[in-house]
């Protein structure tokens, strides 16, 4: 058996262990807290220390089973966003059609279609034909529920600890599980959401592909009806300006933001494509994902954000670069807007300090990562700078007399045709 196969069997049969030995300790826990407190002494001191052993091993299945929970169902968002990748940029429905295999067309089973997990247990191999399925599936899917669980510890488990202007109290998992936080939850769902788009846009555009415009519909949409609903779902807003006498400032408040967030989002992206080189005639995407990332990102962060998260891209494109260099990426498609998704990760992930970082207000802030992203900007433009030829210039000029046929006038050396010897 080859290497990578066994190395496979192994992991397979170490995935069905965990997930037993999960279940089973889930299915018999009321039985081991009977038989454990049954063999305790009288003494209040051996009980209580029995319980706190108990409670302790309760604190660790209930948090084992809840991030297990968010991280699957993140895997399970990503499993569709997979489709959504694949799908929409070439105009196919993505809910009426079940998945199928790429190269045979045979529909997946049901445990074929189980995040990360399926691919795993299929070796990565079609069931049918056995032919490689790119990994590049399980790895998003498993991006996506990292990005889920990193939310949740951040935002709902937190408290509200990476978020300005909210004060935090830590959650216990029980605790969460049991209460529902609305605030906390619907800011994390709103950012979930957000960060699910921003990874089909940056796939899509990795893949040189259009970029669909039912998913810009769905992005703008919700990030103008959300905080129009929910206003607390912005914990900065517009700026320090006094609407109390306004009808429903509140909301007025959150109109601003959401204005004043598109327009910076718009302008950065325009800049920021403006740095980078132009896309080869088979990009079909035509770097519109970074315009497009960077709106979103001022719609659901503010335009305060926008700034931070401009310098960031801009910092972050530069350290990959030379890697997306040597995968032969010399256009550099898809790197910006991963490098957008990342930088808008990091931002909301820790919030709370790019809101002032060092005591730097909204228009000294914007100012300086204005600034940085300006010399980041012209760096990258400096190395991603592609020299190119224009052929036309070897052409014959069209009044010239001859005829040659149009095939002989296109960049003949010298010597190769019997006029150019003369």
């Amino acid at each position: 058996m080859p290497r990578s196969q066994s190395r496979l069997t192994w992991l397979r049969y170490t995935i069905a262990i965990v997930v037993c030995l999960g279940i089973g300790a889930l299915l018999a826990w009321p039985a081991f807290e009977m038989l454990w407190l049954a063999g305790t002494d009288e003494d209040f001191v051996s009980r209580q220390n029995r319980l706190d052993q108990v409670q302790w091993i309760q604190t660790i299945l209930i948090a084992g089973f809840l991030y297990t929970w968010f991280f699957f169902f993140g895997a399970t968002v990503g499993s569709f966003l997979n489709v959504v990748i694949w799908r929409m940029p070439r105009g196919e429905t993505v809910v009426s059609r079940p998945s199928r295999c790429p190269f045979c067309s045979t529909q997946l089973k049901w445990n074929d279609n189980v995040p990360v997990l399926g691919w795993i247990m299929l070796g990565g191999r079609c069931r049918t034909c056995r032919l490689p399925i790119s990994p590049r599936y399980p790895v998003i899917e498993t991006v996506v529920g990292l990005i889920f669980l990193l939310l949740l510890q951040f935002e709902v488990l937190s408290g509200g600890g990476n978020l300005p202007g909210v004060e935090a109290v830590r959650l216990s998992h029980a605790r969460a599980m049991l209460e529902l936080q609305f605030p906390l939850l619907s800011i994390y769902v709103f950012h979930c959401y957000l960060f699910s788009l921003m990874v089909c846009w940056a796939m899509i555009a990795w893949d040189r592909c259009r970029m669909p415009l039912t998913l810009c519909v769905l992005a703008y949409g919700v990030g103008f009806l959300g905080p129009m609903i929910w206003p607390n779902l912005y914990p900065v807003r517009f700026g320090e300006v006094d609407l109390g006498s306004v009808v429903d400032a509140p909301r007025l408040e959150v109109f601003l933001t959401v204005l004043c967030g598109t327009l910076a989002g718009a302008a950065w992206g325009m800049l920021v494509r403006a740095f980078v080189s132009k896309p080869l005639k088979d990009d079909h995407s035509h770097r519109l994902g970074i315009p497009i990332m960077m709106v979103a990102a001022g719609m659901y962060f503010g335009w305060q954000a926008t700034f931070v998260i401009a310098a960031l891209s801009l910092l972050s494109s530069i350290i990959i670069w030379p890697v997306l260099k040597r995968l032969g990426r010399n256009d550099f498609a898809g790197g910006v807007e991963l490098s957008i998704l990342l930088s808008s990760f990091v931002f909301v992930l820790f919030w709370k300090f790019w809101d002032q970082p060092y005591g730097l207000t909204d228009l000294p802030k914007a100012a300086v990562f204005a600034a940085a992203a300006v010399v980041l900007g012209l760096l990258l433009r400096k190395l991603t700078w592609r020299p190119t030829l224009d052929l036309r210039r070897f052409q014959r000029p069209a009044d010239s007399g001859g005829t040659d046929s149009p095939e002989l006038q296109v960049l003949a050396s010298a010597g190769t045709i019997p006029e150019n010897r003369q």
